[in-house]
């Protein structure tokens, strides 16, 4: 066979046995805006890698996401000039936004003091991987010099994106607009609010055990558990005051002072522990 036509083989032509073959789950895409059941298509950049970098080829399974929580199982039918035909396999299914009945975990907001560029993009994967719903630059007073995003830049949601096609997400959190602590506690009064403080308060996990999220009750879009991470230098006693004044709470996750995102990482993981369960792999999800 020549050098040619082994790469248009691809990943077909490896033997069963062959260890470098894909793992049986298929790899995850993001659909296209006008993507239909009858013809789906990818977004242009994941029909690039999935095309050229990953190779796939005719026969090849891969999911489909649409970042709402939509998931379809696709096969590639045909491979031309760089572009994937593709058809549904079976029904499309939609697993359950953050805190609805049916969800691994209740809705999640961190607000956090924007760290420096070149730790936000790891953090914010990582917050995806533990499940945050949503994310919030907090324009503290005493944040470092990194100013919080203007907007929603696309690169941040690439990141998003790109956390969830890794940890097998369907639903992308949603980066919210950056607030100040004061607007923030007049913007969420019926959230329930933790404020992390190394030197007060209730130890988290207690704190959260105290909780008790349900679709009906808090933890869902409307009625948010909000985790506050302020800067390494802390809130000032006005911002904690702004908290208190609505019904905030303090809680300590560690005896000494975290760098941001070591402290909103850890406190996701906490919350991940206590108020998630385990998804298998196989577990059915909601036919659309």
């Amino acid at each position: 066979m020549s050098a040619r036509a082994r790469r248009r083989s691809g990943p077909a032509s490896r033997p069963a046995t062959d260890p470098t073959a894909r793992a049986a789950s298929p790899p995850a895409f993001f659909l296209a805006p006008d993507s239909r059941a009858e013809r789906p298509s990818l977004a242009p950049e994941d029909e690039t890698h999935a095309a050229r970098v990953l190779r796939l080829g005719a026969g090849d399974a891969l999911v489909g996401l649409d970042g709402r929580g939509g998931r379809q199982a696709l096969r590639v039918t045909a491979v031309r000039k760089g572009h994937l035909e593709l058809e549904a396999v079976g029904p499309a299914k939609r697993d359950p936004a953050p805190g609805e009945e049916g969800s691994p975990l209740p809705w999640f907001e961190l607000a956090v003091a924007w760290p420096r560029r070149n730790r936000v993009e790891d953090m914010l994967g990582r917050l995806v991987q533990l499940g945050a719903a949503a994310i919030r630059p907090l324009a503290a007073r005493q944040r470092g010099p990194e100013e919080p995003p203007d907007g929603t830049p696309a690169r941040l949601v690439r990141v998003l994106r790109e956390a969830c096609k890794q940890s097998g997400r369907s639903w992308v959190p949603e980066l919210e607009p950056t607030l100040t602590p004061e607007e923030l506690a007049r913007a969420r009064p019926t959230a329930v609010v933790a404020v992390l403080d190394p030197y007060q308060g209730l130890p988290f996990d207690i704190w959260l055990r105290s909780l008790q999220p349900s679709p009906a009750g808090i933890g869902t879009r409307t009625r948010p558990i909000v985790l506050v991470v302020g800067p390494e230098g802390g809130l000032t006693e006005e911002e904690l005051e702004a908290f208190r004044q609505h019904g905030a709470s303090s809680a300590w996750l560690a005896p000494h002072v975290l760098r941001v995102e070591t402290a909103a990482e850890a406190a996701m993981a906490v919350a991940a522990v206590v108020h998630g369960r385990p998804v298998r792999r196989d577990e059915p999800a909601a036919a659309t």
